[in-house]
């Protein structure tokens, strides 16, 4: 019985784990995109001046 209830418990804090690693590889890949976007703004700005 206490087996069942170790399992139930390992397995949620696994699905919490796999849900934030997924989470923060979604924002990483997001600032990335936003960070090239301001560096491809900025040097046209700068191509402008």
């Amino acid at each position: 019985m206490l087996s069942n209830k170790l399992f139930v418990v390992i397995g949620v804090i696994a699905i919490i784990f796999i849900g934030l690693v997924g989470y923060l590889f979604f924002l990483d890949r997001k600032t990335q995109r936003l960070e090239k976007e301001l560096e491809d703004f900025l040097n046209e700005q700068n191509k402008k001046q």
